[in-house]
């Protein structure tokens, strides 16, 4: 279960979708184990092979959007 905690906050780590101070503890755990070095290299190498995706929402979506966008403001701000 360990290594799953590891390997969980290692792609959050390097997708930066933790708190700074989840951050820091990690990149301590990366440079003080040679072992998790290796697997971080490893999903770093990963993530360079990755296709970029690139998406172009139709503009009725992008409309959609902020039109929700002004009501729910106006909703928030009476």
């Amino acid at each position: 279960m360990k290594e799953n905690y590891t390997y969980n906050s290692l792609v959050q780590f390097l997708y930066r979708e933790m708190s700074a101070a989840e951050a820091v503890d990690t990149a301590d755990q990366i440079d003080e184990n040679p072992d998790t070095r290796a697997l971080f290299d490893d999903l770093i190498l990963a993530k360079t092979q990755l296709p970029k995706a690139h998406f172009n929402p139709s503009p009725s979506v992008l409309n959609n959007i902020l039109q929700y966008s002004t009501k729910t403001a106006l909703e928030a701000y009476p």
